[in-house]
């Protein structure tokens, strides 16, 4: 009996390691499946991004693949490079059964250009997930851009698949044709020797008169002219290849009409308004305004240039203008910054306030519904820039590298008033007043700009192109 017993319990024991056996092996079996499955959905869902920042980056595509299909290819109501035709229609037009774009792993470049673990556009997955496909076409909402639909699959011969499709709809970033813009140029109340306003690499447009230093003084354009970094007063020549300045109004030099001096460069164009008529750009007050709240940084403003959070004008909580605008280096970003009127409506001459910046360097695009006294002793930092491409050229590989040093600002400063200028000011990006644009220095300031060309897409570092539609994820079987 004892025997017998032993042997039950003996008996007992094994059945119930067996029991355990099979049940952890069945939980593994589950646990490795949950674990794939879930691999392969982020798997997609990181694919996802990194089509988004193809929009914001088409260099970011290996070189061989065709990335029109990035670019801006229709033109808007406005003229300018679009997403969009002018009657709203997206360029993707394709659908579900026959998209747009078409990626597939079956296919083994697609597989090479996605899979590949060291030039793949997914290699970062380190061969944990595969993407299997991947399609853009036409969105089923009015008013978005595209879908955007990746297949990853994770396991051993990608045993688990699922795929994810989200909508993306796109910003209407307005473009910027000229990197200087301004209502006039210049002040007749000021001395003789006016102070130096002058651009890079692109035009400048002044709807009204304009007031110069010495005529030699004002760079020439010239195929010929090197692409450098240089600032003007460091050439020998003052010379550039894509300056023009075109004047609604008159040109002085010295307090005098350009007719009464000799050597006026041809680059100086006057009396363009009403005929052939100047281009200078309406960032719309309201538009702006709602992606700031939106996305961006937005303040008040209150009499003594002091900026508030939110808009809410609170004692104490006020902010400089200078430090709002302030960036430690490049690449530290401050996005897009929206300076509200003293009373919160579209500008007008009634309602402006004024900042005052200081600042050694700042980064970002600064929309100020408010006068603006620039003023720095600083240096600026070096930042790397492209240059515009050759007339007729549009590839990247086109533009030239420079190197730019002493920036005081990267981006774009759009002012609704007067910006008044002290000191040697130098930006890449561009500067617009709806005002005028004068020297507070007794004629020492000088203010240049060297044109970002990848502001006339609408391309703004800092601000994104294109976005997820919100309740537009979609998981699929």
């Amino acid at each position: 009996m004892a025997l017998l017993a032993v042997l039950m319990v003996v008996f007992l024991l094994t059945l119930l390691g067996m029991t355990s056996m099979q049940l952890a092996g069945q939980e593994i079996i589950g646990t490795t499946a949950l674990q794939e499955e879930r691999l392969a959905h982020h798997a997609a869902e990181a694919a996802v991004d990194v089509v988004m920042g193809w929009f914001h980056d088409p260099a970011l595509l290996p070189q061989g693949v065709e990335s029109t299909w990035l670019t801006k290819r229709l033109v808007n109501a406005q003229g300018d490079a679009s997403y969009f035709d002018a009657q709203g229609r997206a360029q993707f037009a394709g659908t579900d059964a026959s998209p747009d774009v078409v990626f597939d792993a079956a296919y083994a470049p697609h597989d090479r250009f996605m899979n590949d673990p060291q030039v793949g556009w997914f290699k970062s997955l380190k061969g944990l997930a595969k993407i299997l496909k991947l399609r853009v076409y036409g969105a089923t909402r009015p008013g978005l851009l595209c879908t955007v639909e990746v297949t990853a699959g994770a396991g051993h011969t990608s045993r688990v698949t699922k795929t994810v499709s989200v909508e993306f709809g796109a910003y209407a970033v307005p473009a910027l044709h000229a990197p200087i813009q301004g209502g006039t140029l210049g002040n007749e109340s000021v001395p003789p020797s006016a102070g130096s306003v002058f651009a890079h690499w692109g035009d400048m447009v002044v709807r009204g008169k304009a007031y110069f230093p010495r005529p030699e003084v004002v760079p020439m354009k010239s195929g010929l002219a090197p692409v450098t970094g240089q600032a003007y007063d460091e050439m020998t020549h003052r010379e550039d290849r894509w300056f023009t300045i075109r004047l609604g109004g008159e040109a002085f030099f010295a307090q005098l009409p350009a007719e009464a001096w000799s050597g006026v460069p041809l680059n100086l164009q006057t009396h363009q308004d009403p005929v052939p008529g100047l281009k200078v750009d309406q960032w719309d007050y309201d538009t702006l305004k709602r992606m700031a709240r939106q996305f961006g940084q937005y303040y008040g403003i209150d009499r003594d240039g002091l900026l508030y959070v939110g808009g809410v004008i609170q004692p104490g909580s006020g902010r400089p203008a200078s430090e709002v605008f302030a960036s430690k280096g490049p690449g530290d970003h401050r996005g897009l910054v929206f300076i509200d009127t003293l009373d919160g409506t579209s500008p007008r001459p009634d309602n402006l306030g004024t900042i005052v910046l200081d600042q050694e360097y700042a980064e970002g695009i600064f929309i100020v519904n408010a006068h603006v006294l620039w003023k720095t002793e600083a240096y600026g930092k070096p930042i790397p820039a492209l240059s515009p491409p050759p007339v007729g050229q549009q590839s990247l590989g086109s533009r030239v590298p420079v190197q730019l040093p002493g920036i005081h600002l990267q981006g774009v400063l759009y002012v609704a008033g007067d910006v008044r200028y002290a000191g040697h000011l130098r930006v890449y990006g561009g500067v617009v007043s709806q005002g005028a644009i004068v020297d507070v220095a007794n004629g020492s300031g000088m203010l240049e700009v060297w044109y970002n060309h990848d502001l006339r897409e609408g391309l703004v570092q800092g601000m994104p192109l294109v976005f997820v539609a919100p309740g537009s994820w979609q998981a699929k079987i």
